[in-house]
């Protein structure tokens, strides 16, 4: 009885921390990028790098954990952004950082920028 108590406890703790741990990510993104208030990257905040309503990590969210682990670091820092940018984390042939630019997720290959005489640009994260 005691251990079951104890596996709960510590299995709501590592939740907790998770739940708090993500909105500094987010954050953290923001202000590297200084997303405007309307952006679709603000409004889907965590989506940005998680698979939607999901604690899996996407494609561009598996890349900066792995920048994150070469310099390693457990902070989302300029730098790791960087190393990011000129990736293709989805394969969508666009680049991290023009995805960003254009307001579309690097994580999520049906969201990718606007190219001349495209009609539609897709910018909301792909349910999981």
């Amino acid at each position: 009885m005691k251990l079951t108590r104890l596996g709960i406890t510590l299995g709501l703790a590592v939740l907790a921390t998770a739940a708090l741990a993500m909105p500094t990510f987010v954050k953290d993104f923001d202000t590297n990028y200084k997303l405007a208030k309307d952006s679709a990257l603000k409004k889907e905040g965590c989506a940005v790098c998680h698979i939607a309503k999901s604690i899996k990590l996407n494609a561009y969210g598996q890349d900066l954990k792995k920048i994150m682990a070469e310099l390693k670091t457990k902070k989302l820092t300029s730098d790791v952004f960087k190393k990011a940018e000129d990736l293709d984390s989805d394969k969508d042939e666009a680049k991290n950082i023009d995805e960003i630019k254009a307001d579309t997720f690097p994580g999520d290959p049906k969201s990718t920028p606007k190219k001349e005489g495209d009609k539609k640009q897709e910018s909301t994260p792909a349910a999981a």
